[in-house]
């Protein structure tokens, strides 16, 4: 397939490495500065103690011949990147929460795909990334589309599970994402540390249990042990928002946490341990100025 990748982060670069063999693939870097590194160095994957490096095109556009484009920004960027989006036959949105899912409906798109990723990458520099802990990259229909795309996209060591429920599949990485995300952002800690600090394990059972609460399709003991799973998974990975908050980036917390807290009003369910998690994130990341 030709693949044209928005986004030069690090599940952009991630997936641009991972297909560069087996598709044509451009990606469109956030500057000038990391395009061009990227067309003369090519894209340093460190995995396991080794490194390979996997050659790949920029655009600053989706060229002509494109059969994907595959949108991989933040939540927050992704208003401005809809006006932008070029005319093609199939999209597929790998973004946190679930906010998204009403943005991109409408869209005129033929095929429209979303994605659940738990992979545990790092973005190093520009042109490099750290890959934690390799995991299965999900992905359902939004609007047509069919589930053979799921072993188009899939090559040797990352591979693709088609799911029946769009709306089901990102509630559940939704999950690991309200939990992980914020705890390590404010203890400063990485993702496997949640599961070896008794301390911490309370904390992700009480906030599991107020998932489960808001989102009932899986039970308190089935989403705790779906984070727990992801966080020995990644357990080397620093998470976005930890790695956002000491950038001084603004966070995706309104987008995974402020959608939980949104779901619990709605529905007149208490859930105090994510509303004091909101709180002491937003008060310690420039997000505070966004509400």
């Amino acid at each position: 397939m030709n693949i044209h990748i928005i986004g030069g982060g690090a599940i952009g670069l991630f997936f641009a490495s991972q297909w560069s063999s087996y598709h044509q693939v451009t990606v469109q870097a956030r500057t000038k500065e990391q395009a061009k590194r990227l067309e003369t160095d090519g894209i340093r994957v460190i995995e396991n103690n080794q490194e390979s490096v996997h050659i790949v095109k920029t655009a600053k556009s989706a060229p002509v011949e494109t059969n994907l484009v595959v949108v991989a920004v933040k939540q927050y960027h992704l208003n401005d990147m809809l006006k932008e989006l070029p005319d093609v036959r199939s999209l597929l949105f790998i973004q946190n929460g679930l906010s998204h899912l009403k943005q991109i409906q409408p869209l005129s798109n033929r095929n429209i795909y979303a994605a659940s990723v738990t992979h545990g990458i790092a973005k190093i520099d520009e042109r490099t990334i750290r890959v934690n802990g390799r995991d299965t990259t999900k992905m359902a229909s939004v609007k047509g589309g069919h589930k053979e795309i799921s072993c188009v996209l899939g090559t040797p060591g990352f591979s693709f599970q088609w799911e029946p429920d769009v709306y089901e599949m990102l509630v559940e990485k939704m999950a690991a994402n309200t939990v992980i995300n914020p705890l390590t952002a404010l203890l400063n800690v990485k993702n496997g540390e949640l599961v070896e600090n008794s301390e911490y394990c309370a904390a992700v059972e009480t906030l599991c249990a107020e998932f489960a609460a808001v989102f009932p399709y899986k039970t308190k003991e089935a989403v705790t042990q779906s984070v727990f799973a992801v966080c020995r998974k990644t357990a080397l990975n620093e998470s976005s928002m930890l790695s956002d908050m000491k950038a001084g980036r603004m966070t995706e917390l309104n987008a995974i946490v402020g959608v939980l807290l949104n779901e619990a009003a709605r529905n007149n369910i208490q859930v105090p341990a994510f509303s004091i998690l909101y709180n002491l994130v937003k008060g310690k990341t420039p997000d505070f100025n966004t509400k």
